[in-house]
């Protein structure tokens, strides 16, 4: 099967809506709320269809056939902040594991610990 048929990318086959409207974003008094906090511009909805019912357990394979799907990474737009400017995101950078070196941190439980004389015991005052 060729990428972007069905079924190529764990079954799911995904289609750009770009005339989708979102009334959430385009109200008035959304408009006006996103001029309020300087995101009228910034911020930006896409829709996509798939060819699947969505299950739950099935989520992970999901998201990695969507990141992966040939309709979806043209498309699919992040602004800059850099420029500015809706550019489309770059995807083989996000999908490749990383390691990181996490600095390890003493944690002492003395402090965490509740004084006794405090505890109140369930069924004790029975």
């Amino acid at each position: 099967m060729a990428a972007g048929e069905p079924g190529a990318l764990g079954g799911y086959y995904f289609r750009f809506l770009p005339q989708r409207p979102f009334q959430s974003l385009s109200s008035q008094e959304s408009t006006s709320r996103l001029r309020q906090w300087s995101m009228l511009g910034r911020i930006k909805a896409q829709a996509f269809g798939f060819d699947q019912t969505f299950q739950a357990y099935r989520k992970d394979d999901f998201v990695m056939a969507f990141f992966k799907d040939p309709n979806v990474i043209p498309n699919l737009k992040l602004l800059s902040d850099s420029s500015g400017q809706w550019i489309t995101l770059v995807f083989e950078s996000i999908l490749k594991p990383r390691k990181y070196k996490l600095p390890l941190l003493s944690l002492k439980l003395q402090h965490m610990r509740p004084s006794v004389s405090s505890v109140r015991i369930l069924g004790a005052d029975m």
